[in-house]
C-alpha cells in the first residue's frame, strides 16, 4: 500500500487497489511508524483522507493529522532558512551557487509543498568561495556539525574546505544545512561549476532562489536515488511529481542523461517507476535484467534500515554507482586508483589534532596512514 501511497494522485485502478488493501489492514499504527520512516506519511495521510477507509480509526487518523502537522511545521522552518542562508550569506558575499533536492524541489513540484518532507537544505558552491562563506555563517550564528569543531579562523576554513567535499552547519533555526563544492565523490560525473553555472531562478516561499533546470535535475535525482537503492519511498514521490510536472520532457531528460553518461540510470528509473505504479505489478513483467536487479535491491532497501544499506554500499562498484552495468571499466579502474590514494587524503581531525601552518600541510598526507592507525588502536583500547 505504501508502495501504492508513493505517488501525488491515485488513478481509478490504484484507489480500488489501495481500498482493498486497507481493508486487510490490521495494524495502522505499524503503518503510520512505517510511513513515518519511509518519509511518506504526509501524502499516505493525504490518501488515507481522500479514501476514507472504514479499517481506519478516528483516533488513528486523528494521531496521523497530529504528526503531519509537525511536519508542517518543520517544512516552513526549512524553507525560512532556505531564504534566510541566501539572503544573509549567499547574496551578500555574491556567491553564485544551486540548491537541489529538498524544499525547492517540493515548492516546484508538489502541488502542496508540505506533502514532501526535508531534512536539511543542499547547496553547491564553488570551492574557492566555501572558506568566506563558512566564515560568515559561523559569524552569524550558524553551529558547525561536520566537521563538528571547525574553527572560525581562515587556515581552518581553507583546509576544510580543500580537503572536505561537503561541510554541515546547523542554522539558528536548528535545520541541518550541507555546502557542498561537488555532488559526486570524485568529479567524473558532475562539474561543479558548470551545473552552478546552468542555474535557473525561481519562486520559493518569497525568494528567488538558483535551482537547476528541469532535465537536468530529473538525471540528478535518478542518479542519486539510485546511489542510495532508493531506500526511502519519497524519492518515489519525487519521480512521480516530477513527471506530472507540465516541464517534463522525456526526450530532453534522456537527452542530458546521455551527455552525462547516465542515460542507462534513467532508463532503469524509469522503467521502475512505471513498473511500481501498477496496482498489482509483477517483478519479472520485464526482460530487462537492469531493471530486474534495480527492482530487486530497492525493494529490499526500502524494507531495511540504515545498516541494510550500508551493507549493500559494500556491494557496489565504486561510490558513485550501485550497479556495473551504470557504468564502465574506465571510470571503475580511475575509482580504484584515486580510492587508493584516499588513505592519503587528510581529513579535519588531521588538523584539528595538529594544526600547522599552511606550508606544512603537505606533512598530512605522508602521515595520514600512521597517525589513522594509532587512533583506531587508541580507539580499539578504549
Amino acid at each position: 500500500m505504501l508502495l501504492l501511497f508513493s505517488r501525488l494522485e491515485l488513478d481509478d485502478a490504484q484507489a480500488e487497489m489501495a481500498m482493498s488493501l486497507c481493508e486487510e489492514m490490521k495494524d495502522w499504527e505499524a503503518f503510520r511508524q512505517i510511513a513515518t520512516h519511509r518519509f511518506v506519511l504526509p501524502i499516505a495521510y493525504r490518501h488515507l483522507r481522500r479514501l476514507q477507509p472504514a479499517s481506519l480509526s478516528a483516533e488513528q487518523m486523528a494521531k496521523m493529522r497530529h504528526q503531519v502537522m509537525s511536519y508542517y511545521q518543520h517544512d516552513l522552518n526549512v524553507m525560512v532558512s532556505l531564504r534566510e542562508v541566501i539572503q544573509q550569506l549567499l547574496r551578500p558575499l555574491n556567491i553564485p551557487y544551486v540548491t537541489f533536492k529538498g524544499p525547492s524541489l517540493a515548492a516546484r513540484y508538489y502541488d502542496e509543498p508540505a506533502m514532501r518532507f526535508s531534512r536539511d537544505i543542499d547547496i553547491l558552491v564553488p570551492r574557492e568561495r566555501m572558506p568566506e562563506l563558512l566564515a560568515l555563517a559561523l559569524a552569524e550564528g550558524y553551529r558547525p556539525l561536520d566537521p563538528p569543531e571547525l574553527a572560525n579562523n581562515p587556515i581552518s576554513l581553507a583546509f576544510v574546505a580543500r580537503y572536505q567535499k561537503v561541510v554541515t552547519l546547523q542554522s539558528p533555526r536548528g535545520i541541518d544545512v550541507e555546502f557542498h563544492s561537488r555532488i559526486d565523490n570524485i568529479g567524473t560525473v558532475y562539474d561543479s561549476r558548470s551545473l552552478i553555472d546552468k542555474a535557473e531562478l525561481m519562486r520559493v516561499g518569497n525568494a528567488d532562489v538558483a535551482v537547476l533546470p528541469h532535465d537536468e535535475l530529473f538525471v540528478y535525482i535518478c542518479w542519486h536515488h539510485t546511489k542510495h537503492f532508493w531506500s526511502h519511498l519519497h524519492w518515489l514521490v519525487d519521480i512521480d511529481a516530477m513527471q506530472r510536472h507540465p516541464s517534463f520532457d522525456r526526450e530532453g531528460v534522456l537527452a542530458c542523461a546521455d551527455r552525462h553518461e547516465l542515460k542507462i540510470t534513467v532508463e532503469a528509473c524509469l522503467k521502475m517507476a512505471e513498473v511500481l505504479s501498477s496496482p498489482d505489478f509483477d517483478f519479472h513483467c520485464h526482460t530487462d535484467a537492469r531493471v530486474d536487479e534495480l527492482l530487486t535491491l530497492a525493494l529490499e532497501a526500502m524494507q531495511g534500515d540504515i545498516k541494510l544499506e550500508h551493507e549493500l554500499a559494500n556491494r557496489k562498484p565504486t561510490p558513485d554507482f550501485a550497479f556495473h552495468w551504470q557504468t564502465d571499466r574506465r571510470h571503475r579502474l580511475r575509482w580504484q586508483l584515486l580510492g587508493w590514494l584516499r588513505i592519503f587524503r587528510p581529513s579535519y581531525a588531521d588538523y584539528s589534532e595538529w594544526p600547522l601552518p599552511p606550508r606544512w600541510h603537505w606533512l598530512y598526507r605522508p602521515l595520514r596512514p600512521w597517525r589513522e592507525s594509532v587512533r583506531r588502536w587508541s580507539q580499539s583500547r578504549h
